[in-house]
């Protein structure tokens, strides 16, 4: 799918068809119903990739591929088996069963597979703010490279333990959604209708023009324009992996 066509998708609130599975998001107002924490650390074990469990293991799964490895988990632990399940079914507004002799999900109509799971995950990922859209391809062409790629990734597990760790003094979940509601003049009612995708769009295009509107009064206030990064809210918003 071309990224602009994605990009405009992931405004709606329309499923996203992958392989004929329809990939909903998942809303603010029900991530409260089940428990912000109960839903982050399953939505990101659900997201795994193959070089985030590479990078955690500290070795090469390309043999083995994500969905093999989460399964083989799920297989050995009928509560792992049972939360994939469960936000599967949730993700797709369709009642899942996991088929052992297929080794597959099935739905109404579609099947979730080894040969699918990473288009799947993919949207998973996005539409729960796990990814920007513009993510860069991690297929490198040399093994120092792809060295590079594997220290890069092991950053990004240790910032979301340190993150985790720092729960006392850092923003909750329900602080930004407050901020937004502010920031934008909509109740917090209005903002939890968003998922996380729509959300982080959202509180970075309200920070991208606060920082401006900081910025002109800099420079009405006799700043030097090369001391002041001025950049128009009407631009792209540069998005990061967490």
């Amino acid at each position: 799918m071309e990224t602009r066509d994605l990009d405009l998708k992931l405004c709606a609130k329309d499923p996203i068809f992958v392989d004929g599975v329809p990939i909903f998001p998942i809303p603010i107002r029900e991530i409260a119903r089940v428990g912000y924490t109960k839903y982050n650390t399953d939505i990101r074990f659900l997201s795994l990739t193959e070089s985030d469990i590479g990078a955690l293991l500290g070795k090469d799964i390309s043999g083995v591929g994500a969905f093999n490895y989460l399964i083989g988990n799920a297989l050995h632990d009928r509560e792992t088996l049972h939360m994939m399940t469960f936000w599967l079914t949730k993700i797709t507004h369709s009642k899942l069963t996991f088929s052992p002799r297929r080794l597959s999900f099935v739905g109404d109509g579609f099947e979730i597979t080894k040969d699918n799971f990473d288009s799947v995950q993919a949207i998973i990922r996005l539409r729960n703010g796990l990814q920007g859209v513009e993510e860069e391809e991690e297929n490198p062409d040399n093994e120092a490279a792809r060295r590079v790629l594997q220290r890069r990734k092991e950053e990004r597990l240790k910032r979301r333990k340190a993150k985790s760790g720092d729960e006392e003094s850092s923003l909750t979940l329900a602080d930004l959604v407050s901020i937004l509601a502010s920031g934008i003049g909509m109740t917090m009612d209005e903002i939890m209708e968003y998922d996380l995708y729509q959300f982080n769009d959202q509180f970075n295009r309200l920070k991208i023009m606060e920082d401006y509107e900081v910025n002109v009064q800099a420079l009405l206030h006799g700043a030097k324009k090369e001391d002041v990064n001025l950049t128009h809210w009407i631009t792209k918003i540069k998005r990061e992996d967490e």
